[in-house]
């Protein structure tokens, strides 16, 4: 099990995104001349239902880190069927992307549950994006996918496994 919200659960994203024929195939092309990278911006984290103090040090120590104001950036990197980085930043300004994709962290536990599509989520307001609109839907079955692998990896979540008593 790999805790959401850590680096180590968007190394174990970016590895299976990377082990993904499918993901190969339906991304081919993307961010190719054009920047394709992400922000997925995770906003209304619920840290006050999150016992910090019962993590281990490390975990506590890094999502306090990248909690701010009740939100975290994970910066995906993709070009061409592959993801080159995926990692937490502290600031949406350290990177340069094409992409902002911000929501609210319940719709986004549902996307890693595999119970929200990611297309309807954008097209019905669950999620907004800055960005190119078309190119995203040219690249549809890309999202849907991601979001399929997002949901194969074995995930905790720290108002979950770790709730203020």
């Amino acid at each position: 099990m790999v805790l959401y919200l850590t680096k180590a659960w968007l190394d174990e994203y970016r590895k299976m995104l990377n082990q993904s024929r499918d993901y190969k195939e339906a991304g081919k092309g993307w961010g190719v001349g054009w920047n394709g990278d992400f922000i997925f911006q995770i906003e209304n984290i619920p840290v006050e239902k999150i016992a910090f103090e019962s993590m281990p040090p490390d975990v506590a120590k890094e999502l306090r880190e990248y909690i701010v104001n009740e939100t975290v950036y994970s910066y995906i990197r993709l070009k061409d069927g592959e993801c080159l980085e995926a990692r937490p930043i502290k600031d949406p300004k350290e990177v340069e992307v094409g992409f902002i994709q911000k929501g609210p962290y319940e719709n986004w536990k549902k996307i890693t549950r595999g119970e929200l599509d990611p297309t309807k989520a954008l097209l019905t307001g669950k999620f907004k994006l800055q960005g190119d609109m078309a190119k995203v839907m040219r690249y549809s079955r890309a999202a849907n996918i991601m979001a399929k692998i997002a949901a194969n990896i074995k995930t905790e979540f720290p108002d979950e496994i770790y709730p203020k008593k």
